[in-house]
């Protein structure tokens, strides 16, 4: 099981990183869709038209948010992790998934608070689909992962032997013949 769960991580991580590019928050005037932009757009920035009401749109610059950013390179920085071996290839994946979750959670409180010192009540924001899955993948990569190394720790500390000629590792969990000093997966020493 915790290697299937280990293979799921980069898979989580991957999904998520796709998922920046669902619309992530819409801003909308008296029930009115102004703008939409997607968790890349937050990321890199973007240019928007503005309609005027005599001539033509004028382009607006849309600065990136260091939030998004900083929640995407944690992301980014959770699917490195994922391939690492040991205990730090489920430390590291759920640390960097619980800070990307909160700094998702911060941004649209942040945005939140803008919107309405800003936009006087007029201006509503509204967070789409993309955030929220975002948000959980980045929240299930943490319980995954922490459910990897609590697995881990269940062990017993002297290596279980089993029938039929097998003992099992206590550092990773996996079957060993009884004729191994050594764990064949992570390279623990047997007592």
């Amino acid at each position: 099981m915790e290697k299937h769960a280990k293979k799921l991580s980069p898979a989580i991580y991957v999904i998520a990183l796709i998922c920046f590019f669902l619309p992530f928050l819409t801003f909308s005037c008296q029930g009115q869709k102004v703008l939409s932009l997607s968790g890349l757009q937050l990321v890199t920035g973007t240019s928007i038209q503005q309609p005027q009401m005599f001539g033509p749109p004028q382009s607006q610059k849309v600065d990136p948010e260091p939030l998004a950013i900083l929640a995407f390179l944690c992301g980014v920085l959770g699917l490195a992790m994922s391939f690492l071996k040991g205990r730090a290839s489920a430390i590291a994946p759920a640390a960097t998934g619980g800070i990307a979750a909160i700094l998702l959670l911060v941004m649209k409180s942040r945005i939140e608070g803008d919107v309405l010192n800003k936009g006087g009540g007029v201006v509503q924001v509204n967070y789409d689909v993309g955030f929220y899955i975002v948000v959980f993948l980045f929240l299930a990569a943490v319980g995954l992962n922490i459910s990897v190394l609590m697995q881990g720790k269940s062990l017993p500390l002297p290596a279980l032997k089993a029938g039929g000629g097998s003992r099992f590792c206590t550092q990773c969990g996996s079957r060993n013949p009884n004729t191994n000093a050594f764990c064949k997966e992570c390279g623990a020493k047997f007592a």
